[in-house]
């Protein structure tokens, strides 16, 4: 009954996962985890619903795992959207100051008086004050009782694609759930592996999805520009199942046990067993030098950094701040994925694992989560 207990979920194109959480004030707030539960994510592509039953039914059992170990059931969920590509935009206001001192009026009038940009079949799910300037250009974090003739506001609109969001709430209802509020992954992702002087100096996330790679750009601990690949981990398991003609699952098991998108000389002489289908239909043990396998991943890999790369170019000239980028996701646990990162976007690159949680199951401590357990410290702040 504790308006204090929250739970979250992460419904991705690979599975679905739940958390349920609380904030314990100690010396430090910090969050501590009840409960946790996931399942396969069926009926979802590409971050878009496809079959409303089975997703309904994903959703419920990653719900109903995270109810049993919490032991109590929960009624409202905060959830995160990865699908139709979100929207950050940044808008600038300015109003003249009447008596050349800010008092509160003002930042109301001035917050009141922003007409976002309305975007065709989207819409806004949060609104973040970045930064404020005075008429000199000086920006302050907070300019009640400073002497201006103006005030220049900035604020991040953050957008959904209605349909997504009304197809993921539809099948949250069917769970007999009502959805609290939307987030979208590549921000919570960065909150929850960045430290607050990455997120303050200047930062991106990149989250390797299953389907979707999604990128954040964080600047004064807020989140300046977001946008989405439709690439992702899947892509690289299908081209593992062509090059080498495996199943599916087997070639999922092949990438994680022995993928790397970096070859060593020696590569060559390391065979790893790979189960291939024959002629015949059956299922047979073949080896293949490691080498081959790194051959088939590693383009597939330099394709979605190369259009991560074209995607923040968007924010020249105005990039030269950020020098450090942060990779999460199931796609950040490939082998040597981080020093292919920092010869691509030649800055200081680190894999990003949840931080600042207690009692979080150690399956949970992974890349993998990090949107996850970015929803529950983004909802609990």
């Amino acid at each position: 009954k504790s308006k204090n207990i929250l739970t979250v979920i992460d419904i991705g194109n690979s599975k679905v996962s739940c958390l349920i959480g609380t904030s314990v004030k100690t010396n430090d707030v910090q969050i501590k985890v009840l409960g946790f539960g996931q399942h396969a994510s069926l009926g979802m592509i590409n971050g878009h619903v496809t079959d409303m039953k089975e997703i309904a039914n994903s959703i419920a059992r990653a719900v109903e795992g995270a109810e049993i170990m919490a032991g109590f059931p929960i009624n409202n969920v905060i959830c995160s959207i990865t699908g139709g590509r979100p929207i950050t935009k940044i808008i600038r206001t300015k109003l003249k100051i009447e008596n050349g001192r800010v008092e509160r009026s003002d930042i109301l009038k001035i917050l009141k008086f922003n007409k976002p940009p309305i975007i065709n079949n989207y819409e806004i799910l949060s609104s973040t004050v970045i930064k404020y300037y005075l008429d000199n250009n000086t920006c302050v974090d907070n300019p009640i009782g400073i002497f201006t003739n103006s005030l220049t506001v900035e604020i991040s609109y953050i957008y959904g694609q209605k349909s997504v969001i009304k197809n993921i709430s539809s099948a949250i209802n069917l769970c007999h759930l009502s959805v609290e509020k939307f987030f979208i992954s590549p921000e919570v992702s960065g909150i929850s592996t960045m430290i607050q002087d990455e997120r303050k100096n200047g930062a991106v996330v990149i989250d390797l999805g299953a389907n979707i790679t999604s990128i954040g750009v964080f600047l004064n601990n807020k989140i300046i520009f977001s946008d989405s690949i439709p690439i992702g981990g899947l892509h690289i398991t299908s081209d593992i199942v062509r090059g080498l003609g495996t199943r599916s699952e087997d070639a999922e098991k092949i990438k994680i046990l022995h993928g790397s998108t970096l070859s060593h000389e020696t590569d060559e002489y390391i065979n790893i067993e790979i189960p291939i289908i024959s002629d015949n239909g059956e299922i047979i043990t073949q080896k293949i030098p490691k080498a081959m396998l790194t051959a088939i991943i590693k383009p597939r890999v330099d394709e979605i950094f190369e259009l991560v790369r074209e995607r923040l170019n968007h924010l020249k000239p105005n990039s030269n701040f950020v020098n450090k980028v942060i990779l999460c996701g199931g796609g950040a646990n490939l082998g040597n994925i981080r020093e292919l990162a920092s010869k691509f976007f030649k800055f200081n690159v680190r894999i990003g694992r949840p931080i600042g949680l207690i009692d979080l199951p150690e399956i949970v401590q992974t890349p993998t989560f990090a949107c996850l357990t970015g929803l529950l410290i983004k909802s609990l702040e």
